[in-house]
């Protein structure tokens, strides 16, 4: 073993085993044997022959997934997942409970359907049509969705995710579908490092300088090609944006730092959002203390990027190697993020699991350590010397939030160990044109819960569809 793998090897018993010094409320602390981790990370890597991608999960659901490529600027191929609007004709009548705490009160969206069997949505004129070929007959398929130009919404994944997050929860509950169901055009993006995004244009992602990315670079590069991308297709001046976590986080860093991004956004709604972590309850901030210190050790063994690529540490984001035992898996999640299967679609569980997580960079979570140590909602911190390179001074630059104009609207949750409240609460007063800042209902509602749990429809999507149906009247 190297000196490299046992550097890493003690931040990944840092990370897994600090769930034996962390007792949250509505949490039990879990316990998983060191041996059995290390068995995990370190066996052979095949792939899921049970995984199903996006498209695949769209199909079982009765809708048309398209898949689209972008190329970011820096050579990193990255997957976007596409449904249109009434993508399932069968369900583009769909009725929505909107919780008023006491009795639930019935809104109806719907879209009239021809005898075809094509939808069409109730509002607006200029007709879109969508075109597939069936890959069960050959047949080609034309659904005629009349698409509303202003609704146009962008989903991006957290820390970990992919697009897979929007769709892993059962037809009824999966936000992406609902969307579709309401007459929405989805884009649902996914950052470089996930199992829909490991292609480059120069090299593969078995090479270190594949890795050398935090969530700096996607704010730099990846979401604004994403969004420049849906933006062409679409031929919309603006669009929706709707992130969750890390999905939050890139937003507020491109926002602030390429405030040109600013006119191409109507709306922007934040689920579990995360600037600053200074009040975060995941292990993560365990590791913090140690982030500098391991890169120092790695650079005098000549390689730090070793950390970055070595393969037990990339393997803890492997959903091939790790997710094979779900147990081990909903471990992990529980670790990180405090997820709890149990307020999950029991039936939806195993996929879940075999979908998450979709893979990171070691170097994303270094970052988010970071803005532990620092308090501060900064760009990666190389060390003094490397910061003079990057930036042109020795600190890293911050991301000021306040110069961001998009209207933003906030959802967050008691339990949730990544988004802690007096980080919401801070971020909540620098936004200058925050519409709502919404606190979920629930005092066991966690971080992933806004994906899987099974009363994310009542208590957080609802209220989502009056956002965004108040943001597309102001933007018609």
């Amino acid at each position: 073993m190297t000196r490299a793998t046992v550097v890493t090897l003690l931040v990944t018993v840092v990370v897994l085993s600090a769930t034996g010094v962390t007792a949250l409320p509505f949490r039990a602390p879990r316990q998983t044997l060191l041996s059995d981790i290390i068995n995990t990370l370190l066996s052979t890597s095949t792939s899921s022959t049970n995984m199903q991608d996006t498209g695949a999960l769209g199909k079982k659901a009765g809708y048309h997934v398209e898949d689209h490529t972008v190329v970011t600027e820096d050579g990193y191929i990255l997957t976007i997942h596409h449904l249109s609007p009434y993508a399932n004709p069968a369900r583009c009548s769909i009725t929505i409970r909107k919780n008023k705490r006491d009795p639930y009160i019935n809104v109806t969206f719907s879209a009239s359907v021809n005898q075809q069997g094509n939808a069409f949505g109730p509002e607006v004129p200029g007709k879109v049509e969508n075109k597939w070929r069936s890959e069960d007959n050959g047949e080609i398929h034309t659904q005629d969705t009349s698409l509303i130009r202003n609704k146009v919404v962008f989903l991006q994944h957290g820390l970990m995710g992919s697009s897979d997050n929007w769709n892993t929860n059962t037809e009824e509950d999966s936000l992406a579908y609902l969307l579709s169901d309401a007459g929405y055009d989805v884009w649902m993006g996914n950052f470089r490092g996930n199992i829909y995004s490991r292609k480059h244009m120069n090299f593969t992602h078995n090479d270190p300088h594949f890795w050398r990315f935090s969530y700096d670079e996607m704010a730099h590069y990846d979401l604004p090609a994403m969004l420049d991308y849906v933006i062409l297709q679409t031929g919309v001046e603006k669009l929706h944006y709707l992130g969750h976590s890390m999905g939050t986080t890139v937003f507020f860093a491109l926002m602030s730092s390429q405030p040109e991004y600013q006119q191409k956004i109507a709306s922007m709604i934040a689920l579990a959002p995360v600037a600053t972590v200074t009040s975060i309850s995941s292990p993560i901030k365990y590791l913090a203390p140690l982030v500098n210190e391991l890169q120092f050790v790695l650079r005098l063994f000549g390689n730090d990027q070793d950390l970055m690529t070595n393969r037990l540490l990339i393997s803890l984001w492997d959903p091939y190697r790790v997710c094979r035992s779900h147990t081990f898996c909903e471990n992990l999640q529980f670790i990180i993020t405090g997820f709890d299967p149990s307020r999950a679609d029991q039936g939806m569980v195993p996929i879940i699991l075999s979908h998450n997580p979709a893979g990171a960079s070691t170097q994303t979570l270094f970052h988010f350590a970071q803005g532990f140590n620092s308090g501060r909602f900064q760009n990666f911190d190389w060390g003094k010397k490397k910061n003079l390179l990057h930036y042109g001074q020795i600190e890293p630059p911050e991301y000021d939030v306040t110069k961001i104009k998009v209207p933003i609207t906030m959802f967050w949750a008691n339990n949730d160990w990544l988004a802690g409240e007096k980080d919401v609460h801070h971020l909540e007063k620098q936004l200058p044109h925050l519409q709502a800042c919404y606190k979920v209902p629930n005092p066991m509602f966690s971080h992933l819960d806004f994906l899987w749990a099974t009363d994310a429809r009542s208590l957080v999507y609802e209220k989502v569809f009056e956002v965004l149906d108040i943001a597309v009247k102001k933007y018609q």
